[in-house]
């Protein structure tokens, strides 16, 4: 079975709430896939799943920060850092899928 590629998503604690983040993505269209990560650092992980990801893009969230990464990018400078908040998590997940397809972001991050 071959899977679609998707965005890869990572929580950093286990109480963090990813809803309004995969709707976001959603709207555009992206699918996303919740992953593990081996990094305690939040960039870092947003990193290591942009990496693994077949679509190149990978976020990581924490209870206070959501971070955007893109795997042609240096590994300290990524995309977006965001407050994790409704309006924030959602736009960034819209973010994430127009990167994807290459379309131009939402401003409002």
């Amino acid at each position: 079975m071959v899977s679609r590629p998707t965005i890869y998503i990572t929580k950093m604690t286990p109480q963090t709430e990813l809803s309004h983040l995969l709707y976001g993505m959603e709207e555009e269209e992206i699918p996303g896939e919740l992953k593990e990560n081996q990094q305690l650092d939040l960039i870092a992980a947003a990193y290591e799943q942009a990496l693994k990801s077949p679509l190149e893009v990978g976020i990581a969230v924490n209870e206070k920060q959501a971070v955007l990464h893109f795997k042609s990018l240096p590994e300290k400078e990524p995309l977006f850092v965001v407050d994790n908040n409704e309006e924030s998590m959602m736009t960034l997940g819209k973010n994430a899928a127009r990167l994807v397809k290459g379309i131009p972001f939402k401003l409002d991050v």
